[in-house]
């Protein structure tokens, strides 16, 4: 998606989907600011190694870098060490 949106024939709807992304990142670590369940600091400091993370992770998932075992297992480690990092 990151890759094709650069691309001179990607879709008006391809662009602004990409684009909605990082703001829904955002929009989850204000609120979850807002509830206390994350550190205070700038929104996009911490949303950009969350959103990074997750995309890391779900493009090794498609390439099939990682087995469908590792998927499964890896996620709730991958997003356990985000919570730690994001915690008050």
């Amino acid at each position: 998606m990151y890759t094709v949106k650069h691309d001179p024939a990607a879709s008006e709807a391809l662009i602004k989907a990409a684009q909605r992304l990082g703001v829904m990142a955002e929009e989850v670590v204000a609120q979850g600011q807002r509830d206390g369940e994350v550190r205070e600091g700038p929104v996009d400091g911490i949303a950009l190694p969350v959103f990074t993370t997750l995309h890391g992770f779900a493009s090794f998932a498609m390439s099939r870098v990682l087995s469908a075992e590792e998927v499964a297992s890896g996620l709730d480690a991958v997003i356990a060490y985000m919570l730690r990092g994001c915690a008050p």
